[in-house]
């Protein structure tokens, strides 16, 4: 779009429709998450510990994972549950609460532990650091799983409304909704319906 705004600007005729991309959030194909057991079983296997914390991190709070390298962890020092992204990511700043807050504690975010990697570099560079490192590592499901599995958590598990969910990732609420309401399978919607019916405050019918 921007290459061919610049031809038009410049008077030059060129169609640079045959290259663009094929990517849309409908595009996205269901996966199966891991489940927080195998969440908290992988993090106790990872022995690097400035890796460590960036995994505990993103699977506490669903970040992409050059979001990781660029917070504000004020409010968690105090004992809060809340952390927050900085204006030098993709989406810009924004508070981000932890799902499940246990984890905070389970996965020792409070303290910090980055591994030494080069930060002033694009955040795609940056995510891309940890990307390969867990690779490498042998990660049995795929590093955004555990921004995936926080979403269905935040929805499902704990109710939070999803456009409140989307503004703590970081979306806009279409694609959230594309791209997360295609991954209920369902094990999770099971588990919604179970939490939602046994209610403590649920008034059964007459």
């Amino acid at each position: 779009m921007v290459v061919g705004a610049i031809a038009r600007f410049a008077g030059i005729e060129y169609d640079p429709s045959p290259y663009a991309g094929k990517y849309s959030p409908k595009a996205v194909q269901p996966r199966d998450l891991p489940s927080d057991g195998a969440i908290a079983e992988t993090y106790d296997r990872l022995t690097n510990l400035g890796w460590k914390w960036v995994y505990g991190v993103i699977a506490t709070y669903g970040l992409r994972p050059h979001e990781v390298f660029r917070l504000n962890l004020e409010e968690i020092q105090k004992g809060n549950p809340v952390i927050f992204v900085g204006d030098n990511t993709k989406t810009g700043s924004r508070p981000v609460w932890a799902f499940h807050p246990e984890w905070v504690n389970r996965f020792q975010v409070s303290d910090v532990q980055l591994p030494p990697i080069k930060l002033n570099r694009p955040n795609i560079d940056v995510g891309h650091s940890a990307t390969r490192y867990f690779h490498g590592f042998g990660l049995p499901f795929h590093l955004y799983d555990l921004r995936h599995a926080y979403a269905i958590r935040a929805t499902l598990t704990y109710g939070m409304d999803y456009k409140l969910v989307a503004k703590m990732m970081g979306h806009s609420y279409g694609v959230h909704e594309s791209i997360y309401h295609r991954w209920l399978n369902l094990d999770v919607v099971q588990a919604a319906y179970d939490a939602a019916i046994n209610r403590r405050d649920r008034v059964p019918p007459l």
